[in-house]
């Protein structure tokens, strides 16, 4: 007899705050399209309301059952309408004009004095103290211009020195001067978006503080200032100055005097999340008062009394770290699991997830498009979806044996780990592959030092040498997590790089999800499993697509460096060249800043080769660390020894790494690929000057009718013989304007043979040599019109395609 198989239906009436959550996000979506106004969408909603009470009261008083349909269509409708309503204001709000972006159009470079209160202050790793102003109002030096308006804004003191650092702090009413600044684009195509992170926190200007007396007034006692520089204190007196801003980090989340390369060694070891107080950290702080629950049980009102506790201790907590948007969203979830298990209510921690998403939606839609809101919860729901099933796998008689909770916690950052994955290869190129390990040894060890940590906060208030003799404890296992994190960042294979090169990526993931949560439904688990195996041969036949179609030619990238050089050659065949390395700083390098996230981010492992045009800091400043993060095939030289710490540096690293150190002659041909011969025109052996610029590396690549020309900082006497020497040969499409645009380069008499389509100068806005020099730039509009000539101080980075008869500038802020 046949017999039908299983079926599976998914419980959507099961999960109503999930489906008014989605219902929810999709009106936010649909706001997105600006199809209604916000009265508009307000009126929508309204006259949904009222159909579906007015539908509810007929099927339910008057049992007119044939309209449930209608009654559940106009349920939908008005929850979709409620997100629609939430979003098209927020929206709204986002595109009003801002009152104080005036200030920066109107006064672009005079002091004036910003009257406000400090909601943050840090000090970043590049010596930068910013200062996050809650302002009241704006007034002129002489008094005579008054500006009243609430606004929020950043202020920014670049080398601040010791005395800002120690008076500018949270919660101080101040008087600051300084310089309105407009905020500044990206320079680069895979920089950080300054821009966008500081309008998501309601900041449309900034400042740059001028180093003048500040007027300041410390905050009160019920403060959240005062109480987080209190607790920063606190950390500071009970930890060592070494395991100090690490203790703040997992502590408080305030990670401004973490170290650089520990806080990207958190990331690499797939431990980031410990440093952004989140709902483990949340977890933490709740964990003493779970046990205590049933205690609560056991007297009158004893569930109202545990849950103003819980309110109270999660609204304090939110407090001292800022209220941050990962605190908000952990803390009203765990308020609701909190109650659920206060009151004896039965929990399904899926459904209180999705109510605790619909919460904030509907308090700031604007969530929805943060990466904090979107890896939250999507940790959250797969946690509580994927890791039942994964439990599942191990027969019931292991699961009480003494590995039992370690096999657990393994599958828990399992479970994280995979699901931030498409998100943090799409937002960050980078992914890390040993997480789940360091989670099950990292995690049990933060949880001790922030307990142990708290505990030692209010002793101190009581007894500040005792407790910290007491917290040494924590303080040796905050340090035994920084070097898990360090050694775990050093293993081989630690964590990938790359980019998620199509989108199709996320269906396969999530056809993946599905599978994986199918494992114990055998009528769902072959059907997801044949479409995770469509989704990805659709993923991989979309990025085959892209390497079949790709046009044939030559990308050069401009970076923009600052007052330094470094410029980028993809090659016809998939090559990568760099033509010098930008600029290096006490404060930072280029390679570090710039050149090697942009790398990454383009799916770059390995450099067929690294141009050095001459010795400078300028131009070889950010060599060190390239070298140390990513193979290099070969580094072709100049050969003029310069006597600095960081060229023998690179030639000690070099040496050590194994990479050959070529110094190629004059007319000299290096070919980049099959199809692009590099010719050596420089130096040339007759040029006795002692000055490194003259001795510059002159590269001419060819592709098709175009060749690209590149001087280095070449000078007057390396101009003259460069031209004597080749004459009309050197035409060139491109041409890289030698020492940034100085007066001694870029002469007339070169520029008659190049005859160049394009000119890039490299350089920054403000510099100590005012670079570009007048006279340079005038013998270059002779010779191209305005279009065609690129700053990278106005421009930021500047990128051609060229196949080999037209040049295309590729527009990337678009």
């Amino acid at each position: 007899m046949f017999k039908p198989r299983d079926t599976y239906r998914f419980p959507f009436t099961a999960y109503p705050a999930v489906r008014l959550a989605l219902l929810v996000t999709a009106g936010i979506l649909l706001s997105r399209l600006q199809l209604l106004s916000g009265f508009a969408a307000a009126g929508l909603s309204l006259l949904l309301l009222i159909s579906t009470v007015l539908l509810d009261h007929l099927v339910r008083r008057q049992f007119r059952f044939e309209l449930s349909g209608h009654l559940a269509l106009s349920y939908l409708l008005f929850s979709l309408s409620l997100g629609l309503l939430a979003g098209s204001f927020q929206l709204e709000r986002q595109q009003a004009p801002r009152p104080e972006m005036v200030l920066g159009e109107l006064f672009p470079a005079d002091t004036l004095r910003w009257h406000g209160h400090i909601r943050d202050a840090s000090l970043n790793a590049g010596g930068t103290l910013s200062v996050i102003l809650q302002a009241d109002s704006v007034t002129s030096r002489d008094g005579s211009l008054r500006f009243r308006h609430g606004f929020r804004t950043q202020i920014r003191y670049f080398r601040a020195d010791s005395l800002q650092i120690a008076t500018l702090r949270n919660g101080y009413r101040v008087t600051i001067e300084a310089i309105p600044a407009a905020i500044p684009q990206r320079r680069n195509p895979h920089d950080f978006n300054v821009e966008s992170w500081l309008h998501a926190q309601g900041i449309f200007v900034q400042a740059t503080g001028t180093g003048a007396e500040l007027r300041q007034t410390a905050p009160a006692f019920i403060s959240w200032g005062w109480w987080r520089n209190l607790m920063q204190d606190s950390i500071g007196e009970v930890f060592s100055a070494e395991q100090a801003p690490l203790a703040k980090a997992v502590m408080l989340g305030h990670r401004a005097g973490l170290d650089a390369e520990l806080r990207q060694n958190f990331s690499r070891a797939g431990l980031a999340h410990l440093m952004a107080v989140s709902g483990m950290h949340v977890g933490f702080l709740l964990l003493p008062f779970w046990f205590l629950i049933p205690v609560f049980w056991r007297i009158r009102y004893g569930g109202w009394l545990g849950l103003l506790l819980i309110f109270v201790l999660l609204y304090l907590y939110a407090g001292i770290t800022g209220f941050s948007p990962s605190v908000q969203r952990a803390s009203v979830f765990a308020f609701f699991v909190a109650m659920a298990r206060l009151f004896r209510y039965q929990r399904d921690p899926v459904n209180l997830t999705g109510l605790a998403a619909l919460i904030i939606l509907l308090a700031d839609p604007a969530s929805l498009f943060l990466i904090g809101f979107q890896m939250s919860f999507a940790a959250v729901l797969t946690i509580f979806t994927l890791l039942p099933v994964l439990q599942q796998l191990f027969e019931p008689k292991k699961r009480h044996l003494w590995y039992a909770k370690l096999t657990s916690l393994t599958l828990l950052s399992f479970c994280i780990q995979f699901a931030l994955m498409p998100v943090l290869l799409h937002r960050f190129n980078e992914f890390s592959l040993i997480g789940p390990v360091m989670n099950t040894l990292a995690a049990p060890v933060t949880q001790v030092v922030f307990i142990w940590g708290f505990a030692g906060i209010f002793l101190s208030w009581i007894h500040g040498p005792v407790a910290a003799f007491l917290t040494t404890p924590a303080d040796w296992l905050a340090l035994l997590l920084a070097w898990m994190t360090n050694f775990a960042a050093g293993v081989p294979y630690a964590f990938v790089q790359g980019r998620l090169n199509s989108l199709l990526f996320y269906v396969f993931w999530l056809m993946l999800f599905f599978t994986l949560a199918a494992l114990r439904q055998p009528a769902l688990r072959f059907r997801f499993a044949v479409l995770c195996l469509l989704a990805g041969v659709m993923w991989q036949g979309d990025v085959l697509r892209q390497k079949l179609t790709e046009p044939r030619g030559v990308q050069l990238t401009f970076f923009d460096v600052g007052q330094g050089d470094a410029v980028l050659i993809r090659t016809p065949l998939g090559r990568h060249y760099l033509y010098d390395t930008g600029l290096w700083s006490p404060f930072g390098n280029s390679g570090d800043r710039f050149i090697l996230p942009h790398l990454k981010a383009e799916g770059i492992r390995r450099l067929d080769g690294i141009f050095l045009s001459h010795p400078h800091s300028d131009h070889i400043g950010g060599l060190l660390s390239i070298m140390r993060e990513m193979p290099v095939d070969v580094i072709y030289d100049p050969g003029f020894e310069h006597h600095t710490a960081l060229f023998a540096g690179y030639r000690r690293a070099a040496a050590e790494l194994g990479i050959p150190v070529v110094t190629p002659q004059m007319g000299d041909i290096i070919w980049l690929d099959e199809l692009t011969p590099g010719f050596i025109l420089g130096p040339h052996p007759d040029i006795r000057s002692a000055n490194p610029n003259e001795h510059s590396l002159i590269l001419m690549l060819r592709y098709g009718q175009q060749s690209v020309l590149l001087t280095g900082d070449a000078e007057t006497q390396a101009e003259q013989l460069l031209v004597r020497q080749f004459g009309d040969w050197l035409d060139a499409s491109v041409f890289k304007a030698g020492h940034h645009g100085s007066r001694t380069s870029s002469h007339g008499f070169l520029l008659e043979v190049v005859q160049p389509e394009k000119i890039v100068v490299s350089n920054a806005l403000r510099n100590r040599y005012n670079h570009p020099h007048p006279d340079a730039v005038g013998r270059m509009l002779r010779h191209v019109p305005p279009e065609r000539l690129h700053f990278t101080a106005l421009d930021g980075a500047v990128i051609y395609w060229l196949d080999g008869r037209q040049i295309t500038r590729v527009r990337w802020r678009e």
